[in-house]
């Protein structure tokens, strides 16, 4: 009896040290993960309107490359609900498995048209890896440690937009369009690999001895099981703090979308700011990654939208200063998600978190999607130093009312 208690105690011992070994190695390949599948995307930046451009001439290319634009915004609440329904790792290979049937697009299309169509499920697949794996992460890391893992996962993120453009660029001036796409595929297929240890269960309960003492640490259990007729959680999102994170966060994005499609025809040197704003989000989103549970979210929210609307007035005043205004932007950008996405899953209970993530996620691509073909209309009409001068006094006004409203105690789900 002795010798199978003790045999019980070692099986039950070695389970809960390999659980936790798994739960250290499953962040890391969230977020190498992540930095992946952003270099996979961000790799056609430079090279679709080229490519455009030789096959078709004549063809809208904002048209071709927008309409990735259209997957993410479209079907974003899709893939919350999925991963509400089928659990985070199913929708995170259903994002990857898209790729294979988007990659051979992108090279036998025959039309814009399907070229198109290929840059809808691009987007998609964009839609679901990343709510999946953002998602996941927040599952998988406990309360206190939420922000620097957000931190780090942002900061992966930003690498991968960086890393991106470059391999691109290099890659089409010397071998052409072809092997782009293989390069594409070669992440795609090193993702896969990265996503193979992750758990298909998120959920912990606690396990008991045969014997009356029961033990509380965790093991790997089932999600809780989604009614499939469970209806959107409105009222999750509609209210604080989900619903004012979310619109922080639209807002942040409408100015990012902004910067980055006028900031070339304003001032000479856009790939220097660019280039720093990149570095500077990666050292503040590794910067948070260590110390954010530290700092107060209300102060980092509200300076962050702040910084950005100060870095583009400045853009628009002193464009001299060009160094100064990409580290000032850079800083405030670069803090915002992070933060923002780790008070969205301190309110937000595990049954919803997928939908609930899906639209705070929306608020990014909309607010890029506005920032660029919304205030194109306006850059007809006024001087592009006007319209940063505009947008950056409402990131600076935002700022007083994120601090106000974000001075709320959060409740913990």
């Amino acid at each position: 009896m002795n010798r199978t208690l003790f045999n019980i105690k070692c099986n039950i011992k070695s389970r809960i040290q390999s659980w936790t070994q798994a739960k250290r190695l499953w962040p890391f390949c969230i977020c190498a993960g992540m930095l992946v599948y952003f270099t996979q995307v961000t790799v056609l930046f430079p090279v679709l309107p080229l490519y455009v451009m030789q096959r078709w001439q004549g063809t809208g290319v904002g048209f071709v490359v927008g309409a990735m634009a259209a997957g993410l915004l479209l079907f974003r609440p899709l893939i919350g609900w999925l991963i509400d329904r089928y659990g985070r790792k199913p929708v995170l290979w259903l994002g990857l498995g898209l790729m294979g049937v988007v990659l051979p697009l992108y090279v036998w299309s025959p039309t814009p048209a399907w070229l198109m169509g290929a840059r809808v499920l691009h987007g998609i697949s964009q839609a679901a890896f990343a709510t999946a794996s953002q998602t996941l992460l927040v599952d998988i890391v406990p309360r206190p440690r939420r922000m620097a893992a957000l931190g780090y996962l942002a900061m992966s993120n930003t690498i991968g937009f960086s890393l991106g453009p470059m391999l691109g660029a290099i890659a089409f001036a010397r071998v052409g369009f072809g092997p782009v796409v293989a390069l594409m595929a070669g992440l795609t297929l090193l993702g896969f690999l990265l996503t193979l240890p992750l758990p298909w269960k998120t959920t912990v309960k606690p396990i008991h001895k045969p014997d009356t003492q029961p033990d509380t640490r965790p093991v790997p259990q089932p999600d809780n099981e989604i009614e499939p007729k469970a209806p959107f959680p409105w009222k999750v999102i509609l209210q604080f703090p989900v619903r004012d994170a979310t619109l922080l966060f639209f807002m942040g994005s409408f100015l990012h979308g902004a910067v980055v499609t006028f900031l070339p025809l304003l001032v000479p040197h856009a790939a220097l700011f660019y280039s720093l704003n990149a570095l500077v989000a990666v050292l503040v989103r590794f910067g948070l990654g260590r110390w954010g549970h530290r700092v107060s979210s209300r102060w980092v929210v509200s300076l962050g939208i702040f910084c950005a609307g100060i870095g583009l007035i400045g853009l628009a005043i002193a464009p001299s200063f060009l160094v100064l205004w990409s580290v000032v932007y850079g800083f405030g950008f670069g803090s915002l998600f992070p933060v923002l996405s780790s008070i969205v899953s301190f309110a937000v209970p595990l049954a919803v978190r997928g939908r609930v993530y899906s639209v705070f996620l929306a608020g990014f691509d909309g607010g890029m999607t506005l920032g660029g073909a919304g205030v194109q209309p306006l850059s007809q009409i006024f001087p592009l130093s006007v319209l940063f001068i505009a947008l950056g006094s409402m990131g600076c006004s935002v700022s007083g009312l994120a601090f106000r409203q974000f001075s709320r105690s959060l409740k913990a789900r």
